[in-house]
């Protein structure tokens, strides 16, 4: 292609980085996507409007090797760009890209995939709305020190007991777990929500799912590090969340009422499950090498 590579173009180029005139690394024949930035830092601006046959330098910082962190003079010349070629949208394509067997149906199913995805960020946007409301028209006193005990060790995990700004941030942060954990329970306890094994099944099938791991190995470390007891405890607020949610007015900006089991396509407690536990989950399989701290617990 004869005209100057842009943004999205595949290049080929040869590059050789230099320290006081003596070469430290080099590297041929290099196929490279422009505006990717994963290549080195400065080469997309270095490369842009160049032309197939066409150098240049620039200088940059090395992330590897013997000179690693040291600023060097790279040298690029471009042996050829190419423009990314996108493939046409017809049958045999969507029988390449999908189970369908015409691009009419692909499209369908997309569309359909568009607007589970759109029904499913209202139902997590409305969720978190209806939960801030009721916490904010409720007293939900805390026991005396979780929050302050829960704080300090997040801090202390992540070696930042001195940055006050950060306390301030976790401070809000973890009262408002403890309260949303407190509200859900009242309302599981409530309703006398119980939790089957098949909800505990899916729960931990789907946390498998969510950090690449078998069912067994996700069982593994959520036993090893004690928590079972709080992926119940999860699972029995997520079933709160739900019906809480179901019996909410949610209504969009223009005052419309909105049906958030036809947007999400369902109903069922599970959509919830990922949400209300997974920071905890997070944790734990985070720190499945090493023994976490326990989960303050509210006090009865």
């Amino acid at each position: 292609m004869d005209r100057p590579a842009k943004k999205g173009d595949f290049v080929q180029l040869d590059l050789t980085a230099s320290i006081g005139g003596n070469t430290v690394d080099t590297a041929e024949s290099i196929s490279y996507e422009l505006g990717s930035g994963e290549l080195i830092e400065g080469i997309d601006e270095a490369l842009d409007s160049l032309t197939a046959g066409e150098s240049t330098t620039f200088e940059s910082v090395l992330l590897g090797g013997d000179h690693e962190g040291e600023t060097a003079q790279i040298a690029v010349s471009v042996s050829a760009v190419k423009e990314r070629e996108l493939p046409k949208a017809d049958d045999e394509f969507a029988q390449l890209a999908s189970e369908f067997d015409t691009i009419a149906e692909f499209r369908e199913s997309l569309k359909g995939e568009i607007t589970r995805r759109k029904g499913f960020d209202v139902g997590r946007e409305a969720r978190a709305k209806l939960i801030d409301a009721l916490i904010a028209a409720t007293d939900i006193p805390l026991p005396d020190g979780i929050v302050d005990d829960e704080v300090n060790r997040h801090l202390e995990g992540e070696g930042r007991l001195e940055d006050d700004a950060h306390r301030a941030e976790v401070i809000e942060e973890s009262t408002k777990t403890f309260k949303q954990q407190i509200l859900l329970d009242t309302v599981a306890e409530a309703e006398g929500f119980e939790v089957s094994q098949d909800e505990l099944s899916g729960y931990i099938f789907q946390g498998a799912m969510q950090y690449g791991m078998s069912p067994e190995e996700f069982m593994k470390v959520l036993t090893e590090n004690n928590q079972i007891g709080s992926v119940v405890a999860d699972v029995a607020r997520n079933k709160a969340l739900t019906i809480l949610v179901e019996r909410a007015n949610v209504v969009d900006t223009k005052g419309t009422k909105i049906d958030l089991a036809e947007l999400a396509g369902t109903k069922k407690a599970d959509d919830a499950n990922a949400e209300v536990g997974s920071e905890a989950d997070s944790e734990v399989v985070a720190k499945a090498e090493k023994k976490p701290a326990k989960k303050a617990k509210k006090s009865e």
